[in-house]
């Protein structure tokens, strides 16, 4: 049976929602409020499937899922679209710089090692990565945690859902009723409203336990590409794209949305990475920009229904790339009536923070 449904957000999330529904031969609209700092638009790329995770998680399992589904989702997209989302198989190394950051680092291998999923390795981080710095020593090798650009991501996922018949809205919401998405233009009445807008679905739902994460990146050209993505335990990565080119990130700035990227975070950027990779200091900067990533009280996404008509889907921080060929799958099989679905996401519901209800602006 053939329903409507009505999705606000852009970003990857929202457009593998859209994505899943119409396959399933859904009527589906999509306001996209994305901006310049979208974190879609923003974020690494990386496919951390392992290296986001030290200790027992709800979402280990369907990180590790979902990390798969990225293989299949870039060949289909491909043949829809013909945008290439990149997907570069360069496996991981984590780095710590200090004695406190190694201990943490060898109690997450040893955690890694325990879980039914790809072998984990303990080794030297030069001999992985030979233009690493000697004296990082000994680091976390994940081989299968590749990764995608997340703007060819994004792009691809955009062009598939107009292909397929996802009509899209680009006029800024204002606020949502129970009944209707109210714009600058006009009211559109919907039947089934998913609220996927990232660090901006608090703007629309005020209740939700969620804050934004102001992160800067940046992207450098140069002769010594590395051919494993770096991610030291302070935050600070280092991720080889095509074309010789590496992106730098990320600063964390909570609460902070201001989308100029400042010269202390930039700094702060080179200053961490040449440290790791004395080599990118002979490397040209490209472009420098922020996006804001949406956090949660607990660190987990909240994924659920919050009325008969209402569904929220947000808050995946710094993995939405990651997360977002199955958190489409997911919501649009809970959607359509899937009890093994809904059970899937029963750790991410909103009710887990409360008992009472979310009140639309």
């Amino acid at each position: 049976m053939q329903k409507e449904y009505t999705i606000i957000g852009g970003g990857v999330i929202g457009l593998s929602i859209a994505y899943q529904l119409v396959k399933a031969k859904q009527r589906v609209t999509i306001f996209n409020i994305t901006s310049p700092t979208t974190a879609s638009l923003a974020a690494g790329g990386m496919l951390g499937g392992q290296n986001e995770f030290s200790e027992p998680s709800p979402l280990f399992d369907l990180a590790i899922e979902s990390r798969a589904a990225h293989k299949n989702l870039a060949k289909e997209l491909a043949t829809l679209t013909g945008v290439d989302v990149e997907l570069i198989p360069s496996g991981l190394i984590k780095v710590a710089t200090n004695e406190q950051q190694k201990q943490f680092l060898h109690k997450q291998y040893q955690f890694l090692q325990k879980q039914k999923t790809t072998p984990v390795y303990w080794k030297d981080a030069h001999d992985v990565e030979p233009l690493l710095t000697p004296h990082l020593g000994r680091a976390l090798h994940i081989t299968a945690d590749h990764q995608v650009k997340a703007r060819q991501l994004t792009k691809a996922l955009t062009i598939a859902v107009q292909k397929l018949g996802v009509r899209i809205i680009t006029q800024h919401v204002r606020k949502i009723t129970a009944t209707s998405v109210v714009t600058d233009n006009a009211s559109y009445p919907f039947t089934q409203l998913i609220v996927a807008a990232g660090a901006w679905s608090k703007q629309l739902l005020p209740h939700l336990p969620l804050y934004p994460v102001k992160g800067e990146c940046m992207m450098v050209k140069t002769a010594h590409t590395p051919s494993t993505t770096v991610f030291a335990v302070d935050g600070c990565y280092i991720v080889p794209k095509r074309n010789n080119e590496v992106l730098i990130g990320a600063t964390s700035y909570p609460n902070e949305v201001d989308p100029n990227v400042t010269v202390g975070g930039i700094l702060s950027l080179l200053t961490r990475a040449t440290a790791m990779m004395p080599s990118l200091k002979d490397a040209t900067i490209i472009e420098s920009w922020c996006g804001v990533r949406p956090q949660t009280a607990d660190g987990l996404p909240i994924i659920g229904a919050i009325s008969p008509t209402m569904y929220v889907c947000t808050g995946h921080y710094r993995n939405g790339i990651l997360l977002s060929p199955i958190t489409g799958k997911l919501v649009a099989q809970a959607l359509l009536g899937d009890v093994t679905a809904t059970q899937r996401l029963a750790p991410f519901s909103p009710q887990r923070f409360t008992q009472g209800g979310y009140v639309c602006n």
